[in-house]
């Protein structure tokens, strides 16, 4: 692909994920999108053939930067800190990018029934290396059972917190308001990963 070309389809892409942040998946469309490049319609068909073509590229880069940001969060200076770390990542992303976010872990489909077979592939590889880092850190702190669990008790833990935060279940007036969101979730994500490390002493 050209640069002209490949310009182009990241454009697009950007465009789009505006559109999903504005208006949600209905305001994702291909007139939509022409209009906000300032092109027509047919242009988009040269580098994506539908709009469930653009759709699939916004989730594969919605899991590529939160796996990322969970790597590096995760590599951090000590175990804990990683671990610690990795949190504040996964809460970071989805309360900068709360569409892309839903549009992620709150799909009635999951990834594997949208994406096709090579893209997948490549979700998945990043998927093992995020867990492959995390299970690493586990390792590093001598915890105890099994990590793939441990993995995904951590990460509903997280959804949760996340999921509550982008429906602003923490407003002022709301059931579970909270009076300092930052210092609650801080606590919360220490509560979180002090389940994953040993017991101490």
């Amino acid at each position: 692909m050209s640069g002209d070309a490949e310009a182009f389809r990241e454009a697009i892409i950007g465009a789009s994920l505006e559109l999903g942040q504005a208006c949600g998946e209905d305001g994702v469309t291909m007139r939509a999108i022409a209009s906000k490049l300032g092109t027509s319609a047919t242009t988009l068909y040269t580098c994506f053939e539908s709009k469930a073509a653009i759709m699939r590229e916004l989730r594969i880069r919605g899991a590529q930067i939160l796996g990322r940001a969970l790597i590096t969060g995760f590599s951090a200076e000590s175990a804990g800190a990683g671990l610690i770390e990795g949190s504040r990542a996964f809460l970071r992303f989805a309360r900068e990018n709360p569409w892309l976010y839903g549009l992620l872990v709150g799909s009635e489909a999951p990834l594997a029934e949208v994406l096709t077979e090579s893209q997948q592939a490549g979700v998945e590889r990043l998927s093992l290396e995020v867990r492959a880092v995390f299970g690493a850190r586990r390792l590093e702190a001598g915890a105890p059972g099994d990590s793939n669990e441990s993995f995904v008790r951590w990460f509903t833990a997280m959804h949760g917190l996340a999921a509550l935060l982008i429906n602003r279940r923490f407003a002022a007036g709301s059931l579970l308001r909270v009076e300092d969101f930052e210092a609650f979730a801080a606590r919360y994500i220490e509560a979180a990963v002090g389940c994953i490390l040993p017991k101490q002493g």
